[in-house]
């Protein structure tokens, strides 16, 4: 099967923002899950008028369309109306797609509006449903083939799993997705300037925020380890994880092997890092909490922080000295091998000339700064970050760069390091 696929949207309420067309994201990431790529996306209304012309369009130009939305039982449920009529031909009753509604239905009679659901373009075979009443349906249309399938994002998943992705699987296709963190794209870009790939290795890019994504695709198995080896040694410690394994995951199995117990004081990002973190099954294995100080009067009852820095106009809770403040107390009160702290301004209003949105302190006790089990342990290490972006993003990055710093000390600490020396005192 070619590998010309487009995804169509159908719904009003896609359009007018009252909800959010994740569907299309769906189906594009579990399409790239299985080395194929969405060629073109389109979101329409419930018009017979746009949706049967775009059916035409679609049908003379790609190999696949995957439809959702529209095939409920109200009269702006439009799809089925609209392949019948984009393929020219009538629609008729099919008495086991209505069987199947029955079924859903047990011991109570379908309302009478539901035969819509049953009444498929002649020539389309039936999808039958395990989830919802409404089945889907597949229909060739010129050399295009159509799957139309419900808008509710459950229904939908279970039938692009039962139905679409294994209709279109070809040979042995295989995808290897490689995580990166704590480097931009163009930077991790010019890394791999000297990388070359083996021959029939393709190689695509994703950036969801907080991560970076090399994404492998190829036949050949040997050349994407071949690929993805070359990729990891030229990334070095930017590489999280592969698959499923991204950061927090791997901070967690990076403290596991080393024996590190760990916990945060959270503020500007709320309780994010904890989140992140038992998310992943087995965490607590590692993650023995957070402690959200959002407000002054818990960083200083919680952790201690002193009110002579939560009270300067010097300092404040935006400072290296709270940050500093809020680990050590994070690291007694969890008691803890390392604790991280975080305390900026995420927007959009709070910020000043001198700490704009987006500027955060972190801080970390316990952490080692030197590699081997018995290098250099400082009872404190700051740094500053200004993050751009929006609220969500800032606090996204926040909670990368504090996990990133954990995970990148703890794969230190795991290597042979230099004999014992005295840390810093502050």
């Amino acid at each position: 099967m070619s590998g010309r696929i487009e995804v169509l949207t159908i719904g009003d309420e896609l359009l007018d923002g009252a909800v959010l067309d994740g569907n299309a994201a769906h189906i594009g990431a579990a399409l790239a899950g299985h080395g194929r790529a969405v060629t073109r996306g389109e979101r329409l209304p419930d018009r017979l008028d746009v949706l049967v012309p775009a059916l035409k369009a679609i049908a003379a130009r790609a190999d696949v369309c995957i439809c959702t939305g529209g095939l409920g039982p109200t009269d702006d449920d439009l799809t089925l109306a609209a392949l019948a009529a984009a393929a020219g031909v009538e629609r008729a009753f099919d008495p086991a797609a209505w069987a199947r509604v029955e079924q859903v239905y047990g011991a109570r009679t379908p309302p009478a509006r539901n035969r819509s659901q049953a009444t498929l373009p002649v020539g389309a075979r039936p999808l039958h449903t395990e989830v919802g009443t409404a089945p889907g349906v597949e229909i060739t249309i010129g050399g295009c083939r159509f799957f139309a399938l419900p808008g509710v994002p459950r229904e939908m998943r279970w039938f692009l799993t039962r139905y679409v992705l294994p209709a279109l699987e070809r040979g042995p296709r295989r995808v290897r997705l490689l995580r990166h963190v704590g480097v931009g794209e163009s930077t991790l870009a010019e890394r791999l300037d000297g990388v070359a790939l083996p021959a029939g290795v393709e190689i695509a890019w994703l950036t969801p925020l907080p991560e970076v994504h090399i994404k492998l695709i190829g036949d050949d198995p040997e050349a994407l380890d071949r690929a993805a080896a070359a990729i990891k040694a030229a990334t070095g410690p930017a590489f999280v994880g592969e698959g499923d394994i991204g950061l927090a995951a791997a901070t967690l199995r990076a403290c596991e092997a080393v024996g590190w117990r760990i916990g945060a004081a959270e503020s500007c990002t709320g309780g994010l890092v904890g989140a992140a973190l038992t998310d992943i099954s087995g965490a607590s294995a590692v993650f023995d909490g957070s402690i959200v100080s959002y407000a002054n009067a818990v960083k200083h009852r919680a952790l201690g922080v002193p009110r002579w820095i939560l009270d300067s106009p010097r300092y404040g809770a935006v400072s290296e000295e709270c940050a500093r403040a809020m680990a050590l107390g994070a690291r007694q009160a969890l008691a803890v091998d390392v604790a991280v702290a975080i305390t900026g301004i995420a927007g959009p209003g709070g910020g000043s000339p001198d700490k704009p949105v987006g500027t955060v302190w972190f801080a970390w006790a316990g952490l080692p700064t030197a590699p081997g089990p018995d290098g250099v342990v400082e009872p404190t290490v700051a740094e500053i970050r200004r993050f751009s972006g929006g609220r969500d993003a800032i606090r996204a990055r926040a909670v990368a760069h504090a996990l990133d710093r954990i995970r990148r000390a703890a794969l230190r600490r795991a290597t042979p390091g230099p004999a014992p020396t005295t840390g810093s005192s502050r």
